[in-house]
Parts: structure tokens; C-alpha cells; sequence
């Protein structure tokens, strides 16, 4: 197993989210490392999640229960290799992480009569994550430094209140793991397919390359100078081909190219929630499994030494 290349493409703006995405490329062997690695990214690369909610007061439309379940579901900008799991012997500064959350809608004063938009008719009208203040216990200020922990984003929307309505909660986060519970999940996806293998047998005509070349996704084909004079067709990055195969619909182009799979060349499309950087999951990932296999190992030679015995 080697760990070959990180290529990192450019991020996009979607609906003020940033989604950072990451490709990776892998030579294995074997598709069930690669799936593993996929299942670990997913489930068992711990992260910082609301785990305990308690409400002192809430008098908005939302139930208890209800806010309880959305703040769990807030993903956390909290490193987990910081804090320790919790254990049987409860809550300590070195495993949970505190945050608050007080908040009550008034009327601002002096607003005109016509005026309809509730931003501008009260505060805390719309309470988001940009509410929830960290409460550093013991020695995490010291422990966290400068990367204070926060929501990953400050303006997914909790609730929703009117004048006089108030809530004041407590929030205990912990470290945990996605099989546990989906909240701790460090990816919103994670994905892999096989390196598509694209090998044009002959030159494609001139007349024919413009049709050739939108058989493909952007970017999987170029046309080139031809030697021989004249314009030709060449495979310039296979990676971006979506292989539609629509190019085997053309029989102008039968016998001319074959589409295929490298088989031991994986990429991965991992789409963080912004707990981890992208280009720090499959590393996490790996962790765990070499942690698995250390694990499989010890106990294999305790089983072979007391059968010795």
C-alpha cells in the first residue's frame, strides 16, 4: 500500500457553503483496502459532536427534544487528536468541551409602523450557530490556543423566536465516532472509482474530431496537430472522463478507441464537513487502520504463544 499523490482542486461556493473536496490517488492491489478505507473515512475517524443538551429555559416554538437533536447535528470546529473519549469516570476538562447558548428576542424600538421584516422588527429574530459561546474549562485555553473551538459555520439557522421568547441551554460535547452516531461522521461524502483507461487505435479524421471530442467529458480530449497534416484527436487527462460511453454509439468511430478501467488505481472524492481539512481524513483513516491491523496482529500472537503453551 502506498500513499502516492494529493492533487487539490479548486474549492467551490455552493449556497455559502464551502465544500472542500480532495482527490487522492492510491495503487493497490486489491479493492477491499480501498473500500475499507472508504468505510473508516466514513464511520470510525472520531470527531467533537454535542452529546448532552440541557435546557434551562426555553419558551420559543421549538421543543426541547427538537433543539437538542439540531444542536447535536452542528458540526464542530474542534481538533478531536485534542480531547480524549470519555469515559466511565464522567466529565473532565480533557474530554468535554462546553458551550452556551442564551439568547431572547425583543422589539428594537422606533421602528416604523410599516415595516415587515422580522431582522428589522426584533433582535435574535433568527438565532443561527453564530450564537453558541465556548466555555473554556481547566487548561483549555492553553490547550487549544489560537483554534478556539467553534461551530464550522456561524450561520446555520437553530431556531426561530418572537418577543419575549428566550432560550438558555448548556452544551456538553464529547469525542465519538460515526458508527456510533451519523453526527460524528467527518465527511458528508466519500466516494472512490477506478481511473478510466481511454486508447485510441488510429488517428480520428479532421472532419470528425469536434464530434469525437464532445463524445467525452471536458477536459478528456484535445485536439492536436497531426503529423501527417491536418488536425487529430489525443487523450489529454482521462481522470475528468465520466465514462457515458457515449462515444461507442457513433459507428463512424467503431474499432477506433476502447474504453476500460485501470484496476488497481482508485480515486477518491472526499467531501469534508469541515472538522478535518480534506488532505487530513484518508490520513486520519489510514491511522485507524494500521491501528486495526496492530490490533489483529497482538492478538494473532497471543492465540499462536498459548497454543505454544
Amino acid at each position: 500500500m502506498g500513499y502516492q499523490h494529493i492533487q487539490k482542486e479548486p474549492q467551490h461556493q455552493d449556497l455559502q457553503t464551502l465544500k472542500l473536496i480532495h482527490r487522492i490517488r492510491h495503487h493497490w492491489n486489491r479493492c477491499q483496502i480501498a473500500n475499507a478505507l472508504r468505510r473508516i473515512m466514513l464511520a470510525e475517524v472520531p470527531t467533537v459532536a454535542i452529546e448532552d443538551v440541557f435546557v434551562w429555559n426555553n419558551t420559543s416554538l421549538v421543543h426541547d427534544e427538537v433543539l437538542a437533536q439540531r444542536l447535536g447535528l452542528v458540526p464542530l470546529k474542534i481538533d478531536p487528536r485534542l480531547v480524549d473519549m470519555r469515559t466511565d469516570e464522567g466529565a473532565t476538562d480533557l474530554n468535554t468541551i462546553v458551550f452556551k447558548l442564551v439568547v431572547n428576542c425583543r422589539r428594537i424600538p422606533n421602528v416604523p409602523k410599516t415595516e415587515k421584516d422580522p431582522a428589522k422588527l426584533y433582535t435574535n429574530s433568527i438565532v443561527t450557530t453564530n450564537s453558541l459561546e465556548w466555555e473554556p474549562k481547566g487548561d483549555q485555553v492553553e490547550m487549544f490556543g489560537n483554534d478556539a473551538p467553534r461551530p464550522v459555520q456561524d450561520d446555520i439557522v437553530l431556531v426561530k423566536m418572537r418577543p419575549g421568547q428566550e432560550i438558555r441551554a448548556e452544551m456538553h460535547c464529547v469525542k465519538g465516532i460515526a458508527k456510533d452516531h451519523a453526527k460524528f461522521s467527518p465527511v458528508a461524502t466519500a466516494s472512490y472509482r477506478l481511473l478510466p483507461h481511454i486508447v485510441i487505435h488510429e488517428p480520428i479524421p479532421e472532419a470528425d474530431c469536434l464530434k469525437f471530442q464532445s463524445c467525452f467529458s471536458p477536459g478528456v480530449i484535445e485536439i492536436v496537430d497531426n503529423p501527417r497534416g491536418g488536425k487529430t484527436c489525443r487523450v489529454k487527462n482521462p481522470r475528468n472522463d465520466s465514462v457515458s460511453r457515449e462515444v461507442l454509439r457513433h459507428p463512424e468511430f467503431e474499432g477506433k478507441v476502447t474504453l476500460g478501467r485501470v484496476r488497481d488505481h482508485f480515486i477518491f472524492n472526499v467531501e469534508s464537513t469541515g472538522v478535518y481539512t480534506p488532505q487530513e481524513i484518508p490520513l486520519e483513516a489510514c491511522e485507524v487502520l494500521l491501528s486495526k491491523i496492530r490490533t489483529l496482529k497482538t492478538w494473532f500472537k497471543m492465540r499462536t504463544e498459548e497454543e505454544l503453551l
